[in-house]
């Protein structure tokens, strides 16, 4: 098949052989089957042809972006990307302004507008400031380990449910992240078995620092357009607490040329699982967290997973997202 071969191209070549079939005296019933799988034959070529198209693009679009992300995060005059559009979003009695920065099936990033409260903020802060430590990226065997490329303090904060009925700020936000991202995406996740609320800080050390506190580009769940795999990442909020005297600090969305500049009381919105197919997409949401230059940046980050329950949580699936009670030998 030609690789820019149509849709109507492929229909017709097929017909062309059904007639020939049908002139040479075979059974119409044999002819058909044969036009069925040559159409089928043609549309897979075509679909893997798609595949390898959408491969390079993306691969394209990382070498790109890599180039590019020194020259966006040094930029202190870049701005928030413009909005391609604008909605509302109604809940808890308040309406929010959200920005649209980049709208597929399978990967969106939004700016929503009064996200999180500073009493909300705070809250999150007072229940990880026992906890924090220094930030780990995986070492590759299991395990995690100190890197340069994530600098930064972190804590994992639990959602009390207990405290729920009391009005407690936590859960509040939590159910309100869940609301919005069911509304935006169609995924119908639930609150049972999900992450907690993490709560990073970084700090800036001046212009001289030769190692910034920083999140180098990555993707937070799977970007590769495979399909999503039981317990796996869909879907990131970003909520922007404190930004002071801020030089820096940006949530950079390279492949998607987004660039979102912290403003207290915002939060960044992105997926990156089609709903319908539940396949992922390509790289689209791949993000960094521009160095912080000057100033205080604290924010509080919350990951939604697809196929966690009560009785299955986050924690029991395992970096290849299978259940550890499902492995033969417990090894994982």
């Amino acid at each position: 098949m030609e690789s820019n071969e149509s849709a109507e191209e492929i229909v017709r070549r097929c017909r062309q052989v059904s007639e020939a079939r049908l002139k040479a005296g075979h059974e119409s019933k044999e002819v058909m089957k044969t036009m069925l799988a040559c159409v089928e034959a043609a549309t897979a070529d075509k679909i893997q042809e798609l595949r390898t198209e959408e491969l390079f693009q993306a691969q394209l679009r990382q070498k790109v972006s890599s180039l590019a992300e020194n020259y966006t995060c040094g930029d202190s005059n870049m701005e928030t990307t413009k909005a391609t559009e604008f909605r509302e979003w109604n809940y808890e009695n308040s309406t929010r302004r959200i920005h649209l920065l980049h709208e597929r099936q399978a990967s969106k990033i939004h700016l929503l507008e009064n996200f999180i409260s500073p009493e909300e903020c705070a809250a999150i802060q007072e229940a990880a400031a026992p906890k924090l430590h220094h930030g780990t990226v995986a070492d590759g065997k299991g395990g995690s380990k100190l890197s340069d490329h994530r600098k930064a303090m972190q804590a994992g904060v639990r959602v009390p449910w207990e405290k729920e009925e009391e009005g407690d700020l936590i859960t509040r936000v939590f159910r309100r992240i869940y609301a919005y991202t069911n509304d935006a995406t169609g995924l119908g996740l639930e609150v049972d078995g999900q992450e907690d609320i993490m709560s990073i800080q970084y700090f800036g050390r001046g212009k001289n620092d030769t190692a910034p506190d920083r999140y180098m580009p990555h993707c937070d769940g799977d970007c590769n357009g495979l399909p999503h795999k039981k317990g796996g990442r869909v879907a990131t909020m970003v909520m922007y607490c404190t930004a002071e005297n801020l030089v820096g600090g940006a949530t950079n969305f390279g492949h998607a040329n987004v660039f979102v500049k912290p403003k207290v009381g915002a939060a960044a919105f992105f997926s990156y699982l089609d709903a319908d197919t539940h396949i992922h997409e390509t790289g689209f949401t791949t993000h960094s967290g521009c160095p912080v230059v000057e100033g205080v940046k604290r924010i509080a980050v919350h990951w939604m997973r697809v196929g966690v329950s009560k009785e299955h949580p986050w924690d029991s699936f395992n970096t290849n997202n299978i259940l550890k009670s499902e492995c033969d030998d417990g090894e994982y």
